[in-house]
């Protein structure tokens, strides 16, 4: 019998972490004969695979002889689901190896699409920082500052009940300028009561129809990792597919365990996959305002020397690689051109301001 749902979780030297993933995912109030969870090791040098074999033989285990990233290493598993003749589930539950879900997590992910419309093809969770916070004053060194206030990570020993949640993401949101964002990001988890209405799912925890993947196809593996879920979401969305937020389906998330945000290896497939993204997707002026205005904005870094010549050097090195891939991605824009449902224009109007003021701080 085909399971309902297969969970797919990508592993790089998770083996610290990886283990309360599974240990959720095994609590899961879903029956087990309705789930199936593969983990995607990717070439991991730290006994990772070894330990899931070990004291995880109920975990389907696929090794990858080279780091897949994100997108590769979740292709593995999607396509294996997609192949002729597998136990084909029709659905299928993205979750980062540093995500913990909730016991209902699985549940309420499938009970909420079931009974959703047929063009909705994709559900995003409520994704909650797991770290704990207590507010602070503005300014305060080492805060964060979101849009409900400033908040400092909760010392130790200060009681659970004296500390606030943070939300970490409730779907993909794009930006009038190409950035795209966690809708709720920093927000206060107890009051952020958003539309189910989303532009797209957050890739650390999210559920597909596979009917879906199978028209619009898997994620583009050029990214490596970060905004591939963008670039799948706003295919699906050209496609005439939806994606809705659900807030039953919970998890706590270690934001940037695995990668660190702000190293040089996050900003440079930040900078080099938005300017992918948008090309694919966008309408052609939007596509030249944002290269343009990169190019402007290198520039002027340059010339002022406003921030480190590391940095400089970082954003020309992400623009000549996203030169070297543009081929590639102009041949893909004409190919979803061809397929697309909703004109490209019609999807821009989903795209959201430009805040006049910014929030973050956290990792940075």
């Amino acid at each position: 019998m085909s399971p309902r749902v297969t969970v797919v979780v990508v592993a790089y030297r998770a083996h610290g972490r990886l283990g309360r993933c599974l240990d959720a995912l095994a609590a899961q109030d879903l029956p087990a004969e309705h789930r199936r969870v593969v983990v995607v090791d990717n070439a991991s040098d730290d006994g990772t695979a070894e330990m899931v074999e070990t004291d995880y033989p109920w975990v389907d285990l696929l090794r990858s002889a080279t780091n897949r990233g994100f997108a590769g290493g979740n292709n593995l598993a999607l396509r294996a689901n997609l192949e002729p003749g597998s136990a084909r589930s029709p659905y299928v539950v993205l979750l980062n190896d540093d995500a913990v879900a909730a016991p209902t997590f699985l549940s309420a992910l499938l009970r909420d699409l079931e009974q959703s419309p047929p063009d909705v093809g994709a559900l995003t969770a409520r994704i909650l920082l797991a770290e704990r916070f207590v507010p602070t004053s503005p300014g305060t060194p080492g805060a964060v500052h979101g849009p409900d206030g400033w908040w400092l990570p909760a010392p130790d020993g200060v009681a659970p009940d004296s500390t606030v949640r943070l939300v970490n993401s409730t779907g993909n949101q794009v930006r009038q300028d190409g950035f795209g964002t966690d809708r709720g990001w920093l927000a206060e988890a107890t009051g952020h009561q958003p539309p189910r209405d989303v532009f797209g799912f957050c890739g650390a925890a999210a559920c597909l129809r596979t009917e879906a993947l199978e028209e619009v196809g898997l994620f583009d593996e050029t990214f490596f990792m970060y905004y591939e879920d963008t670039d799948l979401s706003w295919r699906l969305r050209l496609a005439g597919w939806t994606t809705r937020y659900c807030a039953e389906a919970v998890v706590e998330h270690e934001h940037s365990a695995s990668s660190g945000e702000g190293s040089a290896f996050f900003r440079f497939h930040d900078l080099r996959n938005r300017l992918l993204t948008v090309t694919k997707n966008a309408p052609a002026p939007m596509v030249a305002r944002v290269v343009a205005r990169y190019c402007l904005t290198t520039a002027s870094i340059a010339v002022r020397r406003s921030q480190p010549w590391s940095s400089v050097r970082l954003r020309v090195r992400a623009f000549a690689s996203y030169l070297v891939v543009l081929p590639r991605a102009l041949r893909e824009r004409r190919r979803t051109r061809r397929g697309s449902a909703v004109p490209r224009r019609d999807v821009a109007r989903l795209l959201v301001p430009v805040p006049t003021r910014t929030i973050g701080g956290y990792r940075a």
